[in-house]
């Protein structure tokens, strides 16, 4: 079984905002195309509802994506997107009030997260703590700045998302973005920690030792940024697959084209397992075990069950 652990749709009622800002429609039709012939079985579709990028990136918020995921829930999986900033913008707001309103309609975490505010921020604090309450992940995308772009905002090394795994134990978080793999090197400086680093991983850096002592600390393995952490030195990227095989998930970051090629990450790791560089095991953990494990809790996937036509 193949799990993606982040995709997108957009607007589907309104798709000017998908194309007042040029970007082609990807409604949830076409996300299950692109699913069938790339032999996935089931989706997670996170939506956006962070002012930073709600309607500019043309990325359906919540109320559409639940409902294209009821229409779908043998192969579509909601999370919920919760601003910290949500219920009057306060650090004492009682977010866990309206996560459960999110979990009984079907949401099983939290993300994309895009608020663009520091990771100590008191507002985003409160939103981690309710995660841990209500068991729900939250996979939150990381930056290095403020303003000009979105996401969590940390410094080089990670010093908050560390303090955040400590202060909240029972919330599991899941890292994605470039600020977050550029990290799997220790030779990261400020000024790449935002783009594609290249060239060897000649020492590995702070990642490796975030998700070897927390055990709330989980990646995605989505979009350009995780493939180029894992590729950029294919030798130590095997390594990493292996020795992390039980905290990464599967990601694609899709909805751009309906024309779009494969993903490059799930062609390399179809061929690393095939080529014997990781193991069986390990690729059946990155691919659908460790969701299965970690986000659903060792609960059987909702509806009817159905297997993608492999491609």
């Amino acid at each position: 079984m193949i799990i993606d652990i982040h995709t997108h749709i957009t607007f589907a009622r309104v798709p000017e905002f998908s194309s007042g800002f040029g970007r082609q429609r990807f409604t949830v039709e076409t996300l299950l195309r692109r699913m069938d012939r790339e032999g996935i079985d089931r989706s997670v579709v996170l939506p956006i509802a962070n002012p930073e990028n709600v309607d500019m990136l043309g990325v359906a918020g919540n109320a559409e994506c639940l409902e294209a995921c009821a229409r779908h829930a043998d192969r579509l999986m909601p999370f919920c997107c919760v601003d910290p900033r949500n219920m009057l913008n306060t650090p004492d707001a009682d977010l866990s009030q309206l996560l459960k309103i999110y979990r009984d309609l079907g949401c099983r975490g939290v993300g994309e997260e895009c608020a663009n505010l520091p990771i100590d921020d008191p507002r985003y604090a409160n939103l981690f703590d309710h995660c841990g309450r209500v068991g729900m992940p939250i996979l939150f995308h990381l930056t290095g700045r403020e303003g000009g772009t979105y996401g969590v905002i940390d410094r080089l090394g990670l010093p908050g998302l560390e303090r955040a795994l400590r202060k909240f134990p029972r919330t599991i978080f899941i890292g994605h973005a470039p600020a977050f793999w550029s990290e799997i090197a220790a030779d990261v400086r400020a000024k790449t920690r935002d783009g594609y680093p290249g060239g060897p991983v000649r020492k590995p850096g702070r990642l490796w030792r975030l998700l070897s002592k927390h055990r709330n600390l989980y990646g995605d393995l989505s979009a350009g940024s995780a493939f180029n952490a894992i590729h950029r030195d294919p030798e130590v990227g095997y390594r990493f697959l292996e020795k992390y095989r039980r905290k990464l998930f599967f990601g694609t970051d899709r909805f751009t084209s309906a024309d779009e090629p494969v993903p490059p990450m799930l062609s390399w790791l179809r061929d690393t397992c095939a080529g014997g560089h990781i193991s069986a095991g390990a690729f059946e953990d990155i691919m659908s075990r460790n969701f299965l494990r970690v986000v659903l809790r060792g609960a059987a996937w909702p509806g009817r069950r159905r297997s993608a036509r492999k491609g």
